[in-house]
């Protein structure tokens, strides 16, 4: 533990910027990855449909139950949101970690009882998962598995620890911690150096969130590093008994935006059995939105792999969270496994890429 503490302390307060200009970078960031066009979508499709297809986000019912519905209207094809049941069936959607609760503008306990009702409504399409063991049954009877997740905890617990107790009854099984705290502009744009001021200034946990840290510890949640600022998120990696994930992010070195992970926190990451999932939303893919392609969410992908291993990225996606065209679309995700197969990465590797890396942390976490 004294080892991997030094280490954590040593990256969280060293820098970024050194790291980007000393050459460091995965062999991707220097074009040795070649894509190869010829896969064809056939053969892309025969490896997509062995491949277990965990979403490591997607912000559906609150956006939903933040534009009004008090019944979601998922189950017909639906071009107003990112995702609806056809579609998740026909792109080969296993399960997600769907969200319910994040900002103050979908009440967490509205759509945390909207949810459980769409579930228990619709037992041949949807599946409550409480265990691993659920995502694979889910899978094998046909259904969409249903990780229920909290994005920021802070808006709803009011310090109350007993509040993380009745969401783990209810079924949550992923909690992010902090919400942008530490900055204001931590969802935009930012230079290595700006990203550098940034952890000087960033406040970390304070005292309740390392309470619910221990709790999601020891209920069996797990805990999601999306949108903590960088000081906490070195704090988790050192404090928490369990294996973090980042539900949905990207790398900070081929796109610089405070959301992304710098190498050394892919790093820290890697080194206690996480994983990151790529999200799709473009802007955090590519400085030009327009070039946030298939593709390029691939490039990222293999970012990653070549940094630290394939055992450590994932995918998510963060649909319905934010307005506009996403790509791929949830019914094409096949597009996306034909691109990996392009950049060289071989079916085991694409099958943890889509399922099998979060499944372990969840497995984890999770199942006693």
């Amino acid at each position: 533990m004294s080892s991997r503490r030094s280490f954590l302390k040593k990256a969280s307060t060293g820098g970024i910027s050194g790291i980007i200009a000393s050459g460091t970078a995965p062999v991707y960031a220097k074009n040795v990855r070649m894509k190869n066009t010829g896969v064809s979508l056939e053969e892309a499709q025969e490896v997509h449909d062995k491949c277990l297809i965990i979403d490591g986000h997607n912000d559906m019912p609150v956006e939903r139950v933040a534009r009004g519905e008090r019944k979601f209207q998922w189950h017909k094809h639906d071009p107003a949101y990112h995702t609806d049941i056809p579609r998740m069936k026909e792109g080969g959607y296993d399960a997600g970690i769907f969200i319910v609760a994040c900002t103050l503008s979908s009440n967490i306990w509205v759509t945390t009882e909207l949810m459980l009702s769409e579930i228990e409504a619709y037992p041949d399409d949807l599946l409550l998962v409480k265990s691993t063991q659920d995502i694979i049954r889910a899978r094998k009877t046909g259904k969409t598995g249903i990780i229920m997740g909290i994005e920021i905890i802070g808006h709803w617990a009011n310090e109350e620890i007993d509040i993380v107790r009745i969401l783990y009854r209810l079924g949550v099984r992923s909690i992010g911690l902090l919400y942008m705290q530490g900055t204001k502009s931590s969802m935009k744009a930012c230079t290595p150096a700006e990203r550098d001021e940034y952890r000087k200034t960033c406040i970390g946990l304070n005292p309740f969130g390392f309470e619910v840290l221990r709790e999601v510890n020891k209920l069996g949640i797990v805990p999601d590093l999306s949108h903590i600022n960088d000081t906490a998120f070195f704090e988790v990696l050192e404090h928490s008994t369990r294996p973090p994930f980042m539900s949905h992010t990207a790398v900070f070195n081929l796109c610089n935006n405070y959301r992304g992970l710098t190498d050394d926190q892919i790093k820290a990451l890697a080194s206690v059995g996480g994983a990151m999932g790529i999200t799709f939303v473009p802007h955090y893919i590519d400085s030009d939105p327009e070039k946030a392609t298939i593709d390029r969410i691939v490039e990222h992908i293999c970012y990653v792999a070549d940094m630290v291993g394939i055992d450590h990225v994932g995918i998510g996606s963060d649909f319905d969270g934010i307005v506009g065209p996403i790509v791929p679309d949830v019914s094409q995700l096949v597009h996306l496994t034909r691109s990996m197969m392009a950049h060289g990465l071989s079916e085991e590797e694409i099958k943890k890429v889509w399922g099998g890396n979060f499944l372990r942390v969840l497995k984890q976490n999770i199942d006693d």
